[in-house]
């Protein structure tokens, strides 16, 4: 059986390095094997470590997104192939691409359709998010990404649900902002509706069909208004989940796209996250061993 390429986009903090390490869990625990393919600015990723912690082999495209640095990609996909045999491969663009399907979807099937089955292509979408583009309070130029992001789907997924007053509003938006696509509501940190989005997408027919057309002059300007911060600090002290939390408090910016942060001091593992629309700070832990003292 020719193994799939689930592909999970979505805006920065819509919650898919979650949805994909929850993901790759019930696929292990049903008897698959699964690989992830990570994609960020800057090497050593946050996300990369999150999915390493859930136990599954990972590769990390850094330093530009997959459409940029697509032979990148697809060496270091056919690699997690040929090492590892995996039945299912999940990668996690950046969270400000659009055009996946034109630019690394169709030209990886027409590549390694051999070995390697494209799924439909997943866009997850945070509601808070959604209501940000909708009261403008958003860039317009990075506002267009997050609507092409959307048209761009063959499935939209409605996350954080969990969280979500009003869904049925979020979801009457999407379909009308994207009426051809299938829509779905899951929460990624409470495991609602993951298996059912998993069922479908690995069911359904080739995906990454869907054909936009994008402005690139306002899709740079939109990108160049979010600008990128990647830095690694060192902190002492103790009390880590507060100091965190006051660390996220100090370096958050009013209109911030995503905030994340990944803390180790000894077998302790905090991530924390502040995204668009959600003020809070959201704080996990991934390892529960002793801290450094």
């Amino acid at each position: 059986m020719i193994p799939a390429l689930l592909t999970v986009g979505g805006f920065l903090g819509a919650g898919k390095t979650t949805l994909i390490a929850a993901a790759a869990g019930i696929l292990v625990r049903r008897g698959l094997r699964v690989v992830v393919v990570t994609n960020d600015q800057a090497p050593e990723l946050v996300d990369t470590a999150i999915i390493e912690l859930a136990g599954v082999p990972a590769a990390e495209v850094a330093g530009a997104c997959f459409c940029c640095a697509f032979p990148d990609f697809a060496a270091k996909t056919r690699v997690l192939l040929e090492r590892h045999a995996p039945d299912v491969v999940l990668a996690e663009p950046v969270g400000s691409c659009v055009d996946i399907a034109a630019t690394v979807l169709r030209p990886l099937a027409q590549q390694m359709g051999d070995v390697l089955r494209v799924a439909p292509f997943t866009v997850v979408v945070d509601p808070a998010a959604l209501r940000e583009i909708e009261a403008g309070s958003m860039d317009p130029a990075t506002a267009y990404i997050y609507r092409l992001q959307i048209r761009e789907a063959d499935v939209l997924l409605l996350n954080k649900c969990d969280r979500e007053p009003h869904p049925d509003l979020a979801e009457a938006e999407l379909a009308a902002r994207s009426p051809a696509a299938t829509i779905l509501r899951a929460s990624a940190t409470t495991g609602q509706g993951i298996e059912a989005w998993l069922d479908a997408a690995l069911a359904a027919a080739d995906g990454g069909t869907r054909r936009i057309d994008v402005d690139y002059d306002t899709y740079a300007a939109g990108e160049a208004a979010l600008g990128w911060l990647n830095a690694t600090v060192e902190l002492s002290g103790g009390g880590w989940e507060d100091a965190l939390r006051r660390l996220m408090d100090g370096i958050h910016l009013s209109g911030i796209a995503h905030l994340k942060c990944l803390l180790r001091s000894g077998g302790l593992v905090l991530a924390a996250n502040r995204v668009t629309g959600r003020m809070d700070v959201e704080l996990r832990r991934l390892a529960d061993g002793p801290a450094t003292e």
